[in-house]
């Protein structure tokens, strides 16, 4: 295996240096086991080669580089005798922090590893990954456990930076990671649709392992509000059930609608830990850390990985899935592409919407189908879709539906829906006929003050058309509620269309 090949460089690599490193490497001691306590010297971050910081000051960093001051003293009494020996065994913890842009990823690094980190100060339009190296300083018993942690820019918020720059850069500093840390805040009172790109970007590249290796930081908690004690936690435990959530849905998504172990909640719904004030009296950062562990260990067993001497076994591989990008839709180049023509534009979203959605338990469903007015003008030119919420094969007919006409948006990367009305149910096409495409419909005159019409945003990156609640791709719908903030994800059930949709 690769990593097999890249252990045994780093062994060469650091037996050279071994007179200077004051804190062990992975590949160097990877079959031997650490002392219960021994000394630490602060490591400072690196941004290019591990030789390029031997030295044990953090005097001699350049400011734009984040270092810790010492290691971080944190209470691991509450993990399972199991728990701590596997930490014990980890020459290195290795954690990826991943969330949006200005959510407080580098605030969070900072707050855990006694760190400087500022990747938030960064020139937009580059991407930098950093990584904090320190130790871990158990309470109960004085032992230290080293750890990375990789501090990295949001993902889509930023102008100039591409998530596909993104994580080039991470996986030319990364090889292996245990768990992955995701920032998500826990003062926004709804999930928005950005939150559930980025988790199904990450899951997507990443693949399963992060998934099941993902925790999830909810930063600024001690922002939240609440008449009680009792109304502030259940805000917490809400924005912390929407997060770990998302994580489960891309999970699924990614793995096609099979039983492949991601549907299963204990492997696929991240914990959630409330994270407010550095230093504050509620120990969330010991909290933070314990997840981490016990959420690393959790994943190395699921997966049963094979005991090695060369490398970590336990540790996931960071290998991104290029190709599955690719199909997917998302842009892979440096900078997004120039949005297509508006009739094109209106031909992607026909192509994208076009199909049968439906939630995994089945009770929400939604079908997209390209019918024809009757009455229209010979030789009028207009696309036109009738969208049926509920099950089309239910013969009682208990569904409702709307016709909408498709044109191009006033802006250049957006489609508008106008809303032209809907079709008695009594006169609705069984459902073979919709499937097949083309059936004739009768639709009344759009109604004077009815319904606005929307305006879908087309993101190049991965292809989907999204408003304010709602974001359609290739591989399914999401719906937020505009009160509660609940994501509903419609996966599809049937393939994409093919061929000339004009």
């Amino acid at each position: 295996r690769a990593r097999a090949a890249r252990g045994s460089s780093r062994m060469s690599m650091f037996a050279a240096a071994s007179g200077r490193v004051a804190v062990a490497s992975s590949a160097l001691v990877a079959s031997s086991r650490q002392p219960p306590s021994r000394p630490w010297a602060p490591s400072r971050a690196r941004r290019s080669s591990i030789l390029a910081s031997l030295e044990d000051t953090a005097e001699s960093a350049p400011r734009s580089l984040p270092s810790a001051s010492g290691p971080f003293a944190v209470d691991l009494s509450a993990l399972t005798p199991d728990e701590r020996a596997w930490l014990r065994a980890r020459d290195e913890l290795k954690v990826l922090v991943l969330g949006k842009t200005g959510v407080g990823k580098s605030s969070l690094v900072n707050a855990i590893a006694h760190a400087d980190s500022a990747i938030g100060a960064l020139e937009v339009g580059t991407t930098q990954v950093y990584d904090v190296r320190s130790a871990l300083l158990s309470t109960e018993d004085g032992a230290t456990h080293d750890f990375a942690l990789f501090d990295t820019p949001g993902f889509f918020d930023v102008e100039g930076r591409t998530p596909a720059g993104v994580l080039r850069e991470l996986s030319g500093k990364v090889s292996e990671f245990h768990a992955v840390v995701y920032a998500h805040v826990a003062t926004d009172k709804r999930t928005r649709l950005e939150d559930e790109q980025s988790v199904s970007f990450i899951t997507r590249a990443l693949g399963p392992a992060a998934a099941r290796r993902a925790v999830v930081a909810l930063t600024f908690a001690n922002e939240v509000r609440g008449n009680t004690e009792e109304e502030r936690a259940m805000v917490i435990k809400t924005r912390g059930e929407q997060a770990r959530g998302l994580f489960a849905d891309a999970a699924a998504q990614v793995a096609g609608g099979t039983d492949s172990g991601l549907k299963n909640a204990p492997e696929t719904e991240a914990p959630y830990v409330a994270c407010g004030q550095a230093g504050d009296d509620t120990q969330w950062e010991s909290e933070l850390w314990r997840a981490v562990i016990r959420r690393a260990k959790r994943a190395a067993d699921f997966e049963k990985a094979p005991v090695s001497d060369v490398f970590d076994a336990t540790a996931a591989e960071l290998e991104v899935d290029w190709e599955g990008l690719r199909l997917a839709g998302v842009s892979l180049e440096g900078a997004p592409p120039r949005p297509p023509p508006p009739l094109e534009l209106v031909k992607k979203y026909v192509a994208t919407a076009l199909g049968e959605f439906a939630t995994r338990d089945g009770k929400k469903q939604r079908s997209c189908f390209a019918v024809k007015q009757r009455g229209m003008p010979s030789g009028f030119a207009a696309t036109v879709l009738l969208e049926v919420f509920g099950d089309v094969d239910d013969a009682s007919r208990d569904v409702t539906n709307a016709v909408y006409l498709l044109m191009p948006g006033a802006e250049r990367d957006a489609v508008m829906k106008v809303r032209m009305g809907r079709v008695p149910l009594d006169e609705l096409p069984n459902a073979a006929a919709l499937r097949r495409g083309g059936a004739e419909v009768t639709v009344g005159a759009l109604a004077v003050g009815g319904s606005a019409p929307l305006t879908l945003r087309h993101d190049a990156s991965d292809g989907s058309f999204a408003t304010a609640t709602e974001r359609l791709s290739a591989s399914g719908i999401v719906e937020i509620d505009p009160d509660t903030g609940e994501a509903v994800v419609m996966a599809r059930k049937t393939p994409a269309p093919q061929g000339d949709l004009s």
